[in-house]
């Protein structure tokens, strides 16, 4: 046994020499090598350079030709072998080879049909780039281009000579070989051909299925093939003489003018759906059309036309104009559109409670002498000392206490008080499912901008800008009903308030609070959720006094003033969303909530002069609102109309 011989690919391509045994003295003085391929993640120019060193040849890179191979090979490969499996290792990295006789050229095989290559009479590799002529017969070299370019793969190219009546086929060489036998069959003259037929009406593609579905492989052939080419509108009918007469008969009777509900045009008139917004969705569709066409190939010449479609938003109405294929797709798109949407009634509750303790104890002192005068003020009761008798002077809120001689007064006072404010807000809205809607509650509050006051010199007089704001509750919700009963909600929520504190003040120095949230949740049909919160606690404690003397024990609290606030604030939101799917549950909605303000309308006594809301709320719209009958409330409520 010889002794075996190794290379390496880098770290990655082991190779190992099997020795053979000496079966025969043939055998006596040959030895063959094998190599095993292990590669896994290896540079591509470090691959082709150990390829080149094994194969004996040398090869020539386009700068372009990088990447990275993993190749495993459970069997020993011979030469041969390791050259078809380096030449499809290109292939699948999108890489050719042309033998240029001593040197191997590796580039891009979308730029391989621009360069010289192997003639399919010349032994080539099945991936390698080759070009053949084929002389034609009985065939017409231009048809048969047409009929082979969609068999060409995406870096190849097939054309014809109108001179010589020839192809010329330039792709690898086992889709070359597969090619050249297609265009054998095709030209093998009066045994099996081919007709063209042209279409005058019809859509080529559409026609090319009616007759394939119609074939009765047993009368017209097992090998009988119909194919549309839709550069030219054209059938290409494949087959025996008869068959080809047959079918050609068959695809003119079939070729005729589109009927009534096949013409250019339509006019769809909607049911449910906005017109402007179909048409826009539609508008996108036809351009998806006209470029998938194009990336198809060439535009058909019976699908030339632009897709045009236009909405009369007085009739709520699409105007559809493009070819009768095309007019019946977008038809059929608005059809399955044009359906009725659910509803979604949002019920909503905003709770605010609100609560402040405040707390307020100070003493003022004041000394008069007749030629000094002194006195100690502290803030919150806004009187000074001696002015009590007078009735001009505002009593401060509590107790107040004044002590004292002409010369020599104390005032005494004291508050406490409790403020608790509790608001529920429950605004409801009916919206279309995947339609926002909004309801806002409040003012449009004036705020000013500006001002002019004129000078001597101008004819303007002076004036005040101003911009308006809404201040109040507002709600925004956007819902989505998803599979089953769940839906999505996009919600906006906004309150917002002038601060009462400085309410009456000109409007430049008003201040609003403004709590917003907004939010996407997913909620039940008819399940209360909470969308979002604030729970606010404030405490505040404000302490003036007289320095030192204010920190005596005891004593001190005659020489200062304290106030405690303590101020809580609860803000909560929830939602009840409830998919409303017909006029029933929405008739069974609208009764209840009309029932319910019915009964808050009913008077509180006989003697009240509340209007009574209708039994029935269809009255609200006939007047009958405006003239109701007469009712004796000092009857019994059963002997009352």
């Amino acid at each position: 046994m010889s002794k075996p011989n190794a290379f390496s690919i880098g770290h990655l391509l082991t190779c190992s020499v099997i020795c053979c045994a000496l079966l025969s003295p043939v055998w006596a003085s040959a030895e063959e090598q094998f190599w095993q391929l292990a590669m896994k993640d290896a540079e591509l120019r470090d691959v082709v350079q150990e390829m080149s060193s094994v194969l004996g040849t040398t090869v020539v890179l386009d700068p372009r030709v990088q990447g990275r191979v993993t190749v495993i090979s459970e069997q020993a490969l011979d030469r041969e072998g390791v050259r078809r499996l380096f030449y499809s290792v290109l292939d699948a990295h999108g890489f050719t080879i042309i033998d240029q006789g001593d040197r191997l050229l590796i580039l891009p095989a979308a730029d391989a049909k621009a360069r010289p290559t192997h003639s399919l009479d010349e032994p080539a590799p099945a991936e390698a780039f080759v070009t053949q002529v084929i002389e034609l017969n009985a065939s017409v070299a231009a048809d048969l281009a047409g009929l082979l370019r969609p068999l060409v793969s995406s870096n190849g190219y097939v054309g014809p000579s109108a001179s010589a009546n020839a192809l010329i086929i330039t792709d690898t060489a086992a889709n070359t070989q597969r090619i050249a036998d297609i265009v054998r069959q095709l030209d093998a003259g009066t045994r099996y051909g081919h007709s063209m037929v042209e279409l005058k009406h019809g859509l080529a593609s559409d026609i090319a299925k009616v007759i394939e579905k119609s074939l009765d492989k047993k009368t017209t052939g097992a090998s009988s093939q119909v194919i549309a080419d839709l550069s030219s509108n054209r059938l290409v009918i494949l087959g025996s003489d008869g068959a080809r007469k047959r079918l050609s008969a068959l695809a003119r009777s079939l070729d005729t003018p589109a009927s009534a509900q096949q013409e250019n045009s339509r006019v769809l008139r909607l049911r449910h759906s906005d017109a402007k917004q179909l048409a826009e969705v539609l508008a996108a569709v036809g351009q998806g059309m006209k470029q998938e066409t194009a990336l198809a190939g060439a535009t058909q010449k019976a699908s030339s036309r632009e897709v045009m479609v236009a909405a009369d938003e007085s009739q709520n109405a699409l105007v559809i104009m493009a070819d009768p294929a095309q007019v019946r797709t977008l038809e059929n798109i608005v059809r399955q559109l044009d359906q009725p949407r659910s509803q979604v009634l949002i019920h909503a509750a905003i709770v605010e409670i609100s609560g402040d303790i405040v707390e307020t104890l100070g003493v003022q002192w004041g000394v008069n002498t007749g030629g000094t005068q002194g006195g100690i003020t502290f803030p919150g009761t806004g009187i000074q000392i001696g002015a009590m008798p007078s009735s001009d002077i505002k009593m401060p809120e509590g107790a107040v206490l004044q002590v004292g001689t002409d010369r020599f007064n104390a005032l005494i006072s004291a508050l406490a008080s409790d403020t608790n404010n509790n608001v529920l807000s429950t605004p409801s809205l009916l919206t279309l499912d995947n339609q926002e809607a909004e309801i806002l509650v409040g003012q449009n509050v004036p705020f000013k901008t500006g001002s002019y006051s004129g000078t001597g010199n101008s004819s303007e007089g002076p004036f005040t800008t101003v911009t308006r704001q809404d201040i109040g509750i507002s709600l925004k919700i956007k819902p989505h009903i998803n599979e089953g009963s769940s839906l999505r909600l996009e919600v906006a929520q906004e309150n917002s308030e002038i601060a009462p504190s400085l309410q009456g003040v000109d409007s430049t120095d008003l201040i609003t609070n403004k709590r917003a949230l907004k939010s996407t949740i997913l909620a039940e049909d008819g399940e209360i959720i909470v969308i979002g919160g604030l729970i606010k606690d404030s405490v505040r404690t404000q302490v003036s006094g007289v320095p030192l003397l204010r920190s005596i024990p005891y004593l001190g609290a005659l020489f200062r003033w304290n106030k405690d606030t303590h101020t809580k604030t609860n803000l909560m939101v929830f939602l009840r969303p409830t998919i409303v799917r017909s006029r029933h549950d929405s008739r069974e909605i609208s009764e209840k909530r009309y029932n319910a303000l019915r009964n808050l309308s009913k008077p509180a006594s006989q003697d009240s002069n509340s209007l009574l809301l209708p039994v029935d709320p269809h009255q609200l719209f006939e007047g009958n609102l405006q003239d109701p009958p007469a009712v004796d409330l000092r009857k019994p409520e059963a002997d009352r109309p």
